[in-house]
């Protein structure tokens, strides 16, 4: 498959001021498919380029997830940064990056995000010892994740399994009526909701759009669909033996 046309830079860390940062994730966490991603490598590079007076990161999301240990490495080396950290989901945090966007001490939606959580995927081959033990490895990830959306959430352990079990999505209001966001961006507040995944050939005739409309509600499905595919492609756990 010939490589996509990247016309935007999937991570992009800057310094706005002496005490102010932001941080741009807009693309694939790990070494990507069909498009350039971030891995945890290029990402703690890039961190350490910040100035080391800064005091606010603003954080920008719009990811379909991928990698699971680049994403947490990733989420990890944001917690252990000194500054306060606003996530602003300006179009999608699925999967792994939805994790990514826990690392904020506020996330905000933007009007018309979403936001996806589901369990972890994994392709394998092998005896069925192998499989045994990937299962095993899978339920083990699966169990961090939980801890990890708890804290933020306060959810009931259980029912957040049941929501990883479901691929549960949420638009704005219901990712802060369920404790993953904590404000909703301002209705006049302008995004992209494809603003990474424009050359995705799933998103690529996404608009410009400034409320939640019927468009998007129409796409939902798609989303689902699609997305699915990308993280079996992307977001694979290493196998070791």
């Amino acid at each position: 498959m010939p490589k996509l046309l990247n016309f935007r830079k999937p991570l992009s860390i800057e310094n706005k001021s002496i005490k102010k940062a932001e941080i741009s994730i807009y693309g694939v966490i790990g070494g990507g498919f069909w498009e350039e991603g971030i891995t945890a490598k290029s990402f703690n590079e890039e961190l350490k380029k910040l100035d080391p007076n800064t005091e606010e990161i603003t954080l920008r999301i719009n990811s379909p997830g991928g990698d699971v240990f680049d994403g947490i490495t990733i989420m990890n080396r944001l917690k252990q940064h000194p500054a306060k950290i606003t996530v602003y989901v300006d179009g999608l945090a699925a999967s792994i990056a939805s994790i990514i966007a826990m690392a904020g001490d506020k996330i905000v939606m933007g009007e018309g995000a979403l936001m996806m959580i589901h369990k972890p995927m994994t392709m394998a081959y092998g005896n069925s010892a192998d499989f045994e033990e990937m299962i095993k490895r899978l339920d083990d990830v699966e169990e961090q994740l939980l801890s990890i959306y708890q804290r933020k959430t306060k959810l009931d352990r259980s029912e957040l399994r049941n929501m990883l079990a479901k691929a549960t999505w949420m638009d704005a209001e219901e990712a802060k009526s369920l404790g993953f966001a904590d404000e909703l961006m301002a209705s006049d507040e302008e995004l992209n909701i494809a603003a990474c995944c424009d050359k995705a050939y799933w998103l690529k005739d996404m608009p410009k759009i400034k409320s939640k409309n019927d468009y998007i509600k129409n796409k939902i499905n798609n989303l689902r669909s699609n997305v699915g595919n990308l993280l079996a492609s992307s977001a694979v756990i290493p196998k070791t033996k």
